[in-house]
């Protein structure tokens, strides 16, 4: 069994000149969702190669972004304290999270409110020390035994977005550690990137690596 969580970056910045689409969710209304997030990165400022990890979606791998899109990323992201008022506690962790990939099936994704730091949370499920996943809400509950772990998406509540393709899935938790590891050297690069962009672009954003990836 392949297990994989794969990091991804929630690009979504509204601009007034593009305006959103009337149906949702993504899911169900692909084409109009697609369109929208092109325009949008378009008039944001982001490379027009770039393509979302899940048609419609505002995911992206966070492998997929040149130095050009990080470079924007972070002005964007980081507006509150690149202007005058300097106030970096204002400024939240870059949004988005890790997809648990089973097999060819994405069993979940980042939920709301998620972001790159939750990967402490899935360290802490795959070394068996937890029984609870912070990746955004609603979390799935979690059962852990003869080395596996257990997520099941049944429970009550808020739904999951989009909707889990199982009701629940059992991974061994040595395939789970080697999907947290390869996560984390992928974190660790894009962490790279991000700090010689903001070095190469002299903008000095404080210690960027704990401000957009773990928070303050």
């Amino acid at each position: 069994m392949q297990v994989q969580l794969i990091p991804v970056i929630e690009l979504f910045y509204l601009v007034d000149s593009v305006p959103l689409p009337s149906g949702g969710p993504y899911w169900e209304h692909v084409a109009s969702w697609r369109a929208y997030h092109e325009r949008n990165l378009r008039a944001n400022g982001f490379s027009p190669r770039l393509r979302p990890y899940l048609p419609g979606s505002a995911f992206h791998r966070i492998a997929d972004l040149s130095d050009a899109d990080i470079a924007r990323l972070i002005r964007l992201h980081c507006d509150e304290g690149l202007t005058g008022s300097a106030d970096w506690q204002q400024v939240p962790p870059l949004p988005g999270g890790y997809v648990l990939r089973v097999g060819n099936l994405d069993v979940l994704f980042p939920q709301c409110c998620s972001d790159l730091g939750d990967l402490q949370s899935w360290k802490r499920i795959a070394g068996g020390k937890g029984a609870y996943l912070y990746s955004g809400h609603p979390s799935p509950d979690i059962s852990q035994q003869n080395q596996s772990a257990s997520f099941d998406f049944n429970g009550p509540g808020e739904v999951f977005a989009p909707p889990p393709p199982l009701h629940s899935v059992t991974v061994p938790l040595s395939e789970l550690t080697r999907a947290v590891h390869a996560a984390d050297r992928e974190l660790r690069v894009f962490a790279a990137r991000l700090a010689l962009v903001n070095a190469e672009q002299a903008l000095h954003v404080p210690d960027i690596e704990t401000l957009l990836i773990h928070g303050r």
